[in-house]
């Protein structure tokens, strides 16, 4: 048996373990297998510990390459949009997943002098990963999509713990209990395998009575002035690029609203990423948004918008009569989709973004909560700014709720629409906000401050779906503390390491 974690076995099983786990993320959802395969993956080092330290690397490469590949797939339907990039989605498949497997090479060079088979190495495993988790989080503009805490979003019990300790500090605790088997894979004993299967099943079932004792004393409020309606227009993204589409589709969308239905209500109409493609345009359909609706209403919608040289993904916030009232430039931007790194250099092969047109969206100044009115207030977020865990609000200003808006037919309806949506309730329970979010081709949804969904779109439907602003009475610990927590949590933890070692020696 051993002797197949050797030669080029190892690497096909690094590939094979990496791909296996995917699985445990959404829509899937197969926990178990966590506990399966970190054990494997752990028992995979330990036997090649005293190998050279480029081996080692091409073990974590292997088994970040076979994760990202296979939760990652979606990102070549994204080329599928403009005929100039489908040559690129062999490129995509290999260079994006390999970039990010970079991280999960590095962190197992970092791990091969502390390789044993005791809870020592479990911790500084644990420690090592959940690090490089975070830094390939915000390295290089950053990408923390799939995260393996990510497998919990099955159980809103066991997420509540979130909003205390936060994504990345549940991350590390998930890696460490997903590797406990390991302690019993070299010399299997009995004793030994059913005290880590209780003590595993333990700390499991107290984090799920806790997570569901918050969930029964949570205590929300409405806003009884103020509803929103949430758009989900569900339509094809090759037709955006089509002359005059812009008018049809304001059109579809002002029908989908049916804002006559709500004419004497306070109504927040909440539209998708990129309605307009040039915000100048609005002027053009004044009498159109007069006409339909009330001065109740107010409307949010993606548009580009221009300045000078500079042109901005943004979110708007509009009255009855098409008037812009407040804006957000979006400050994280995706690379490749929205913006072209090195472009200066690119440029001269005629690469462009995903996103239709050439050259790259300018970065936003900064993100501030948007009013209202003068009391309720909301986090606007574009896309997959929702995903960056700890750094939502980094002007620390007061607001009620978040609103995410998306275009998230790149997905091709896909397991990265339902991720999407796991992150959004991720965030919602942290913050404790409601999260509001309205995609084209997605699924749009109302999210509680707990991560009830309470209302929902599935991406098969064309609707809209009126709800309430719900308001947590109480601010949660991470919403104060953010990733301080985190670092928190593994400095004392290196310090129960320090005292693990010299007790070993």
């Amino acid at each position: 048996m051993k002797k197949f974690f050797f030669s080029i076995n190892k690497y096909i099983l690094a590939l094979l373990l990496g791909g296996f786990l995917s699985l445990t993320l959404p829509p899937y959802n197969f926990t178990f297998l966590s506990f399966l395969v970190f054990p494997s993956l752990l028992y995979l080092l330990f036997l090649n510990r005293d190998q050279f330290r480029e081996v080692i690397f091409k073990i974590g490469f292997l088994f970040g390459y076979g994760y990202f590949l296979t939760n990652l797939y979606w990102i070549i339907y994204s080329l599928n949009f403009d005929d100039k990039l489908v040559f690129l989605k062999p490129i995509a498949l290999i260079v994006i997943p390999s970039l990010l497997a970079c991280f999960y090479g590095f962190a197992f060079i970092v791990l091969k002098k502390f390789i044993s088979n005791n809870v020592y190495f479990i911790l500084v495993f644990s420690i090592v990963l959940s690090v490089f988790d975070f830094l390939r989080g915000i390295m290089f503009s950053g990408f923390p999509w799939n995260l393996f805490v990510y497998t919990w979003s099955w159980s809103l019990e066991h997420l509540q713990i979130l909003r205390l300790i936060g994504t990345h500090s549940l991350n590390f605790l998930s890696i460490l209990i997903f590797c406990l088997p390991f302690l019993f894979l070299d010399r299997f004993n009995y004793k030994k395998f059913f005290l880590n299967i209780i003590f595993i099943g333990l700390v499991l079932c107290s984090n799920y009575y806790f997570g569901k004792l918050l969930l029964i004393n949570t205590s929300l409020s409405k806003i009884s002035d103020l509803k929103v309606v949430i758009l989900q227009p569900d339509q094809n993204i090759k037709d955006f690029n089509n002359e005059n589409y812009q008018s049809i589709y304001v059109e579809q969308l002002i029908k989908l609203s049916n804002p006559k239905k709500y004419k004497n209500e306070k109504i927040l109409f909440i539209w998708p990423e990129g309605v307009f493609a040039n915000s100048d345009s609005l002027k053009e359909y004044r009498d159109l948004f007069s006409k339909n609706f009330s001065n109740n209403h107010l409307i949010i919608l993606g548009a580009t918008i221009f300045k000078k040289d500079d042109f901005y993904n943004s979110l708007l916030l509009l009255n009855n009569k098409a008037e812009i009232l407040s804006s957000y430039n979006k400050i994280k931007l995706v690379p490749f989709g929205e913006f072209i790194p090195f472009y200066s250099f690119l440029e001269k092969i005629n690469l462009k973004k995903v996103t239709f047109g050439y050259g790259s969206f300018s970065k936003g100044n900064n993100r501030n909560p948007i009013s209202v009115n003068n009391e309720i207030k909301f986090l606007p977020l574009l896309c997959y700014e929702i995903i960056f865990s700890g750094t939502l609000n980094p002007e620390k200003k007061d607001y009620d709720f978040i609103l995410n808006i998306s275009e998230d037919g790149w997905f091709n309806k896909s397991s990265g629409t339902v991720q999407h949506l796991v992150h959004s309730q991720f965030r919602a329970i942290e913050q404790g906000k409601q999260v509001i979010r309205s995609t084209n081709q997605g699924i749009s949804a109302s999210i509680k401050p707990n991560g009830t969904i309470d209302q929902k779109i599935d991406f098969t439907q064309i609707s809209s779906v009126a709800g309430d602003i719900y308001i947590q009475n109480e601010k949660t610990l991470f919403n104060i503390y953010e990733n301080k927590i985190f670092y928190l949590l593994i400095f004392i933890s290196s310090i129960i390491l320090l005292f693990l070692r010299k007790k070993n020696e």
